[in-house]
């Protein structure tokens, strides 16, 4: 049924997404779908980011991320499965959903943090984002 799965993974939880792979790893075996997974991280451009890290500071930080990615695909998925793997810098909604478009995903399975009305007037909710403004399907799911 669908043909391109993402799963956007937050590394700083790592645990917090694996019924998200669950279920990825479900469709692609139905239906050999191919399996993205990205991530998101604080740009350079963010003033907290570049007020205490140095440019080449961040760079490799961007890199030990990737490399973080690398180390859950290789935890979480089966040894024959490759997926495409991405780390963007920014706003997640926005990656998310640029990631969307440009790579023709059909599914997005989102594991979604449960907040305080306040806390989602405040702050907003990349999962509500994402599945707001989605021109595929996407599933939340909650822990």
């Amino acid at each position: 049924m669908f043909k391109k799965v993402l799963v956007p993974v937050d590394l700083g939880e790592p645990d917090f997404c694996q019924k998200a792979v669950d279920l990825a790893l479900r469709e692609i075996r139905d239906n050999q779908a191919e399996l993205h997974l990205i991530t998101v991280v604080p740009g350079y451009s963010n003033p907290i980011v570049a007020g205490y890290f140095s440019e080449d500071e961040h760079d490799k930080a961007v890199h030990r991320i990737a490399e973080q990615l690398q180390q859950f695909a290789h935890d979480k998925l089966p040894e024959n499965l490759h997926p495409v793997m991405k780390v963007y810098e920014g706003s997640p909604a926005e990656h998310i959903l640029s990631h969307i478009k440009h790579h023709d995903i059909d599914l997005v399975l989102l594991a979604a943090h449960h907040r305080s009305r306040l806390d989602e007037f405040l702050l907003g909710s990349v999962s509500a984002r994402v599945a707001e403004r989605s021109h595929c399907s996407v599933m939340l799911i909650r822990n």
